[in-house]
């Protein structure tokens, strides 16, 4: 996969999070997510690929867990990588939960059913699904970039030294025409 950044030797590294309970009926879909993850790794070798299963949490109750919070830190790091770059994580939701046992609600952060961080070096450069208020880019769109040589699925290639994301050029391309799919 060829690097955006010219300058950079930064190892790709993308992360494909799969919700745990995620229903029967969206298996066939989540297969087809990793596989054409696990192509962009065997490619050229540029890429490294891990598949990751995770579940919604209760902040409160994952520190408890001997091993320590995973899901919460993550969905902390994403949430600071759109605030930085002006997205936002739609699918990811904080809510209060009541309590059967007590009246103190707790909060639970829920996950998405499928999730795609991309990394150069140690640098988080997209996660996947997000939104920038006018259009939400899909993991199926973040994949599509990387196949194509972006490593950060927003720019292309050609756009690396104009620092032009995708969704600005589409955007002037299309005017005050909203595309299918854009809705939200």
């Amino acid at each position: 996969m060829p690097d955006t950044n010219a300058d950079s030797t930064d190892p790709v590294r993308i992360v494909v999070y799969l919700r745990a309970d995620a229903s029967a009926a969206v298996v066939d879909p989540l297969r087809e997510t990793v596989t054409r993850a696990r192509r962009l790794e065997d490619g050229d070798g540029d890429a490294t690929v891990r598949v990751e299963t995770w579940a919604s949490v209760r902040p409160v109750l994952e520190k408890l867990d001997d091993s320590g919070p995973s899901v919460s830190p993550t969905v902390e790091e994403f949430q600071r990588w759109a605030d930085r770059e002006g997205y936002a994580l739609r699918s990811f939701e904080r809510c209060e939960t009541t309590s059967m046992v007590g009246q103190r609600p707790a909060v639970q952060v829920r996950v998405p059913t499928v999730c795609v961080a991309v990394y150069e070096g140690e640098d988080l450069q997209c996660v996947a699904p997000c939104s920038n208020g006018d259009r939400t880019y899909t993991v199926a769109e973040c994949l599509t970039a990387l196949e194509n040589g972006a490593t950060d699925p927003f720019v292309t290639p050609d756009d690396a030294g104009r620092d032009e994301p995708v969704r600005d050029r589409i955007d002037d391309c299309l005017g005050d025409r909203t595309r299918i799919g854009d809705e939200d």
